[in-house]
């Protein structure tokens, strides 16, 4: 059975604050009323709750140029509330607990020989088990746990939709097909759990914890194994219709060159005396310069495309890129796409910014950690 950690049945405007606060940073209780369209007592009585329930703390007191007595600034608790993330990797698990601010607290990580779901639901509960000790959390202040893995059409295990469909996995994850996940997951940790799409979670991440806090209007572009990606649409995760929204993976066939960690490792294995074999082997293998230049001269023309037509139908702000392939390969294709995007585009249209995200390698785990954080503080993700 579930043990419960702790009580956070909030209301749609009590998440509005936490979103302003974690996307804007400290702000005046007067600005938060103002952003909000709320009234000052409206605004002071919910801020009130959320503080005491341990999620708000006040800060020095600023002037902000009107005449009176200066603003209390409030800001998020760091330590008001934590979250659990788990990436489920066919050759590694992944885990952290991240703060209320989403600053990692500890993480840890386990080889796999297989993903076998006995196997991992054991290694995730020992990993659980390190990331309170090591980061000095009782369970009491954790609000879930997040589980990210490869797959598409999760149904409502991270979307919110209810699908006929189940959810698909990559072949080696075929033993995963007949479990209700969640409980799964819920069952060995003990804790609520929440499952969501690789690619789909690193959005997420992004959005709450990276280049994303400043942008309304981003697409992701995800590329470890595979190439995924997730869009966000007016600060909200955009699914469609089935839930399959920005799987790109299906637009490039395998026996043409393909944006993925998968082609990466085949153009190495021909090029390398001792390439690596594995998707963990890239980041701890040098790659020379040249080699790095000639894959994305490769992949080059299928992302230019696929950037183009981001932008033109979704007249995005940015173009994130994250995932598991070495940040020097990343690099070079935000500096191909800077230079060559600009001129592919149709006159009088903007050309989005093309980031790197900072969360690039870390971006799974820390994904996975932002969906408690999403569904049970978001404004988003609320029910009435």
């Amino acid at each position: 059975m579930t043990e419960m950690t702790m009580n956070c049945d909030l209301g749609f405007n009590e998440r509005r604050i936490l979103d302003l606060l974690r996307s804007r940073g400290p702000m005046s209780r007067a600005d938060l009323a103002r952003m909000t369209a709320l009234t000052t007592p409206s605004l002071t009585r919910l801020a009130q709750t959320l503080s005491d329930n341990q999620l708000l703390l006040e800060l020095h007191k600023v002037r902000d140029g009107q005449r009176g007595k200066p603003a209390q600034l409030i800001k998020l608790n760091p330590d008001g509330a934590f979250a659990v993330g788990i990436a489920v990797q066919s050759e590694y698990l992944s885990a952290c607990i991240i703060d209320f601010e989403g600053q990692p607290r500890a993480t840890v990580t386990h080889n796999l020989a297989e993903a076998d779901p006995d196997v991992v639901a054991t290694l995730s509960a020992n990993m659980l088990d390190q990331l309170l000790s090591d980061a000095g959390v009782s369970r009491k202040r954790v609000l879930g746990a997040g589980i990210c893995m490869p797959g598409t059409a999760m149904g409502e295990y991270g979307t919110g939709l209810k699908l006929a469909s189940k959810h698909s996995f990559p072949a080696e994850y075929s033993a995963w097909l007949p479990l209700d996940i969640s409980k799964h997951f819920e069952q060995a940790l003990a804790l609520p759990c929440w499952l969501e799409n690789s690619s789909k979670a690193s959005a997420l991440a992004d959005m709450y914890f990276g280049a994303g806090q400043r942008l309304r209007n981003f697409a992701v572009i995800h590329i470890e194994y595979g190439i995924g990606g997730g869009l966000i649409l007016e600060r909200r995760h955009y699914r469609g219709t089935l839930g399959r929204a920005a799987e790109f993976g299906g637009l490039y066939p395998y026996d043409k060159p393909r944006p993925s960690g998968r082609d990466l490792l085949l153009f190495l294995a021909g090029r390398m005396s001792k390439p690596p074999k594995l998707i963990r082997d890239l980041t701890q293998t040098h790659l020379p310069d040249l080699l790095i230049a000639e894959w994305v001269e490769r992949v080059g023309p299928q992302l230019l495309e696929l950037s183009r037509y981001l932008s033109v139908a979704l007249d995005i702000e940015a173009i994130v890129f994250n995932g598991l392939l070495p940040l020097p390969v990343f690099i070079h294709i935000a500096r191909m796409l800077r230079e060559q995007l600009p001129r592919n585009m149709p006159p009088g249209l903007s050309v989005p910014e093309i980031i790197v995200s900072q969360h690039a390698k870390s971006g799974l785990e820390l994904g996975a950690a932002s969906l408690p954080l999403h569904f049970m503080t978001s404004a988003a993700s609320h029910k009435a």
